[in-house]
């Protein structure tokens, strides 16, 4: 993955601010420790014996500041003087990439102790020492004992990750605990949940009167999971750490779904047919759900039999610093590109993913709005007759072949369709099966299109019963533009052409030769389009069109722009298909999305 230079340098600017509010920090730890071997005097040797397992001091694992104590107070103000000195120099690099590397560091600080690069090498160099002292075994009479202090140096390795792991969690997550004891609940009497109705009869309250019962029947084991209010208040801490959880606790969960993706990609061919040919036996034969089951059962024995493989975690690191590799966990991430700068290579691989999905699931939705309105007839028609089928095969066959063309529809999706779609974006919708179901019915752009040809169809014979006893005359409209070849000029739109005349020359185009429209509205500060526009109006907009062979890029006002936009989708005839601006930018060389964004932010 590249890097541009203005990253390289905004994250120059943010390490040396870090290190100032660093050494800050170090100078304050270093005087509250020498305060307290100067006042500290009475403890015990059994207090401080507790307190070195990191699961009775959970201050050890979050603040984690022994390793940065061991410089001098001399070399820490020295340092501290010369990151100064950058950031003062360098104030808007630091403003630019402050919010990001916030962020980045606020959400990269929530990373597991117990699941760091360090302690991952940790227990690689310990099964490594087992290994040697198993391969000398035959040759070296001590073998033995080095091999059992090889497997208590993996114990050691595995305790001392566990104590991590409950020091973090009692820390940072348990803040408020309260003792577990029996509910006292008494058994419920109808005559309690009898109410009088308006009409001045008893009724019972049936669904209050059962549910007390039910807390009555299980008051035994029921205590731990009722919690002590209605309704949650709202508290951004406590959705950060939720988030944070959700994080951490995914990671396995995220491996897994990157695995099933190279899965349905074919990046393995044999691997994909392998488990292709699996669900058609198990499709075949009707054993599907029965496989899902029965691997449920066999991961978690084969979990608790073989609590850990190395070699999984050797391939963990190995990704998280291999960066020629796919990270398939968060936290691996965060051992490649470092706590305040993961952040945007994650947007840069993940974001266009899902702007395209968010904007499918958005396309999809207008699609079943409209075709819930009957904005075009013949082709709800044609999806009723789906629907229409579908009830059919449900009413009158049997459920074991409903599930048996369920279960191949899922199949053909993840093994065929899905493959194609995702290798292949440009042609997704032509193997989706929700856009098969609603062919052809358009979304809120392409209806919005259709209805505006309509109107200029009204519009034209409107005129052309108002011309009859005149000269018929084609409309033209007239706009003042700037070419970005020729300079200032008029842009002329008719019915069936438009003609962009300059000082040097007047060119005419056929709407039969249009190929494509764009608004541009951002651009770079340094782009020639973007000095024609300041040379146009303080307030201007772009409008390109294209023709096969040619391309025209103009500068307008705004308004003008968007009445021209619509005057040629109206009068062309055409049938347009709106697309995202995916790059319309090319010439920002290579960096990310998430880059341009801030230095907008921060212009």
């Amino acid at each position: 993955m590249s890097t541009h230079p203005d990253n390289n340098a905004a994250a120059e600017v943010d390490q040396h601010a870090n290190n100032l509010l660093e050494a800050g920090s170090i100078l304050k730890e270093k005087a509250k420790l020498k305060a307290k071997r100067i006042f500290k005097h009475g403890q015990t040797s059994d207090d401080e014996d507790i307190f070195t397992d990191p699961a009775f001091d959970p201050a050890k694992v979050l603040d984690n500041k022994s390793d940065r104590l061991d410089k001098s107070v001399r070399e820490t103000l020295k340092d501290g003087v010369k990151d100064l000195k950058f950031v003062v120099a360098h104030p808007r690099r630091l403003a630019r990439g402050k919010a990001i590397n916030k962020t980045a560091g606020i959400v990269g600080g929530t990373q597991h102790p117990a699941l760091t690069a360090e302690r991952d090498q940790e227990l690689l160099d310990a099964h490594d020492a087992l290994a040697r002292a198993e391969s000398d075994i035959g040759s070296d009479p001590e073998a033995a004992d080095d091999i059992a202090d090889a497997q208590a140096r993996i114990q050691r390795v595995e305790e001392k990750k566990e104590d991590l792991q409950t020091a973090w969690i009692l820390g940072r997550h348990v803040s408020r605990v309260r003792v577990v004891r029996p509910v006292l609940v008494d058994r419920p009497r109808r005559s309690q949940f009898t109410s009088i109705t308006p009409t001045g009869e008893r009724r019972l309250q049936w669904e209050r009167y059962i549910g007390h019962l039910a807390l009555y029947y299980t008051r035994g084991f029921n205590a731990p999971y009722i919690d002590d209010f209605e309704s949650p208040p709202f508290d951004i801490e406590d959705l950060a750490r939720i988030v944070e959880r959700i994080a951490i606790t995914s990671a396995p969960w995220q491996t897994f779904f990157i695995q099933v993706r190279e899965v349905y990609m074919w990046k393995d061919p044999k691997v994909t047919a392998k488990w292709a040919a699996l669900f058609v036996v198990l499709w075949y034969f009707q054993y599907i759900m029965s496989y899902l089951y029965f691997y449920i059962l066999y991961s978690t024995i084969r979990n608790k039999l073989y609590p850990g493989s190395v070699q999984a975690v050797r391939a963990g690191v190995a990704r998280a610093f291999d960066r020629e590799k796919r990270v398939q966990a968060w936290g691996e991430l965060l051992q490649r590109h470092g706590q305040n700068n993961w952040i945007e290579p994650l947007l840069d691989e993940v974001g266009p993913l899902i702007q395209m999905q968010l904007g499918d699931i958005a396309d999809l939705l207008e699609v079943m709005i409209n075709f819930h309105r009957n904005e075009k007839p013949g082709r709800t028609l044609a999806s009723l007759f789906f629907f229409a089928s579908c009830l059919t095969i449900s009413l009158c066959a049997d459920m074991e072949f409903c599930m048996k063309l369920v279960w191949f529809i899922v199949g053909g999706g993840f093994f065929v369709t899905f493959p194609i779609a995702t290798n292949f974006p440009k042609y997704r919708y032509l193997v989706s099966h929700m856009r098969w179901i609603f062919w052809d019915i358009p979304t809120h752009a392409e209806l919005a299109i259709l209805r505006l040809q309509e109107k200029a169809v009204i519009k034209d014979a409107e005129l052309s019963e108002i011309e009859l006893r005149a000269v018929a005359t084609e409309p033209l409209h007239t706009f003042s533009v700037k070419d970005e070849t020729d300079g200032k000029g008029q842009l002329v739109i008719g019915r069936s052409f438009l003609t962009l005349t300059t000082k040097s020359h007047e060119r005419s185009f056929s709407f039969s030769e249009l190929v494509e429209l764009q608004k541009l509205d951002a651009v770079e500060s340094d782009s020639g389009l973007n000095k024609l526009k300041n040379l146009h109006s303080s307030a201007s907009a772009v409008l390109k069109i294209l023709f096969y062979g040619e391309t025209l890029t103009l500068v307008l006002e705004p308004a003008h722009r968007d009445r021209a936009f619509n005057l040629i989708l109206a009068w062309s005839g055409k049938k347009w298909q709106a697309l995202r601006m995916e790059g319309h930018n090319k010439g920002e060389g290579d960096k990310s999305n998430l880059d341009r964004a801030m230095k907008r932010a921060f212009r």
